[in-house]
């Protein structure tokens, strides 16, 4: 990754992508949800949407052929 994406770049990525989450988020809350299912669990994240959605973007843009590889050799390396 570091040969396409510098830790600037994922910087700027992380801050517009949270700036539209933050957008989206406002928009999403107005609009009405189907209710839950009985029995349906929903945990909450330890990640926030901006977070995995800038390391998909990294991923796409890093060169590497598989997430897993990916993940593991630079995400929990560089970006932890």
């Amino acid at each position: 990754m570091s040969k396409i994406l510098s830790r600037l770049d994922i910087t700027q990525i992380l801050c517009d992508v949270d700036d539209f989450c933050k957008r989206w988020q406002k928009i999403w809350e107005q609009v009405p949800q189907l209710p839950s299912m009985s029995g349906e669990r929903r945990s909450s994240s330890r990640m926030h949407m901006s977070e995995v959605i800038t390391i998909a973007i990294a991923f796409h843009g890093s060169g590497y052929r598989t997430f897993k590889e990916f993940y593991k050799l630079h995400v929990l390396l560089s970006l932890a």
